[in-house]
């Protein structure tokens, strides 16, 4: 029974990727393939941002991007980990904060390469490889990365009850929804990637975080609560007073 829970996690997290990987790469040749008019639906709006461009927001989606930009990502995940291991003294946060952004990288990886997909025949403003537009990374991270440490704010506010804690969750958590639209939208009107695309990387980004969440991130504070509550008979013995010794009977004459 033991070896059966220990393996549920990482067989958990193995059978979700793969799952998520056949998915993405079905849709993304079907795409391809002209299923539905998806294509040329594609390419007409691809377009249609394009011609809409003005110079205020072409410099705003440009800072847009960043958000979730690799190097933003990689270094906030490392500063999320480093910052959980030290408070929680356990795996489950900072391996969850480093699963979600790993994992999420590793099956963008994967589908991308099988799809294959060229960019939007627009004008580009950003560097990239040309035939990497489904889905999008940037969008799948943004999920990951900002719903991540929603995720984890949450369980601090909920578990801990502190002021702080419960201000950040309740700051952070419509980052979840508002950051990876934003990235969504600048990278759609920068010519980077379709409206398929940025779908099938928000797709990929809240089932990838779920997962991490369900199987991972969550098992942090049931551990907490536990050692708590072993802890707490000992130390209500400990805070108990002793009777103290019957003074001695001395004898009368």
């Amino acid at each position: 029974m033991r070896r059966t829970s220990k393996l549920r996690i990482p067989v958990g997290l193995v059978t979700v990727a793969a799952v998520l990987g056949v998915v993405l790469v079905a849709a993304g040749r079907l795409i391809l393939d002209g299923f539905a008019g998806i294509d040329d639906a594609d390419a007409a709006a691809a377009r249609e941002l394009a011609a809409r461009r003005d110079g205020w927001l072409v410099d705003l989606t440009w800072a847009g991007t960043y958000l979730s930009d690799t190097y933003v990502v990689i270094v906030a995940t490392a500063v999320i980990a480093a910052v959980t291991v030290w408070w929680t003294r356990q795996w489950w946060l900072p391996g969850g904060a480093i699963l979600l952004t790993a994992g999420e990288t590793a099956i963008y990886e994967v589908s991308n390469s099988l799809v294959d997909r060229p960019r939007p025949q627009v004008t580009r403003l950003d560097p990239g490889d040309p035939m990497a537009s489904f889905p999008s990374g940037h969008t799948a991270a943004a999920v990951c990365l900002y719903g991540g440490l929603a995720c984890i704010l949450i369980g601090v506010a909920r578990h801990r009850g502190r002021r702080i804690p419960m201000v950040s969750a309740a700051v952070t958590t419509p980052l979840v929804v508002i950051v990876p639209l934003v990235v969504a939208f600048c990278r759609s009107y920068r010519g980077m990637h379709y409206a398929s695309d940025v779908v099938a990387g928000l797709f990929l980004g809240w089932c990838w975080l779920i997962t991490v969440n369900h199987l991972v991130l969550s098992r942090a504070w049931p551990a907490r609560e536990a050692r708590a509550a072993r802890a707490a008979p000992a130390a209500q013995a400990a805070a108990v007073p002793r009777p103290a010794d019957p003074a001695p009977v001395t004898g009368t004459r």
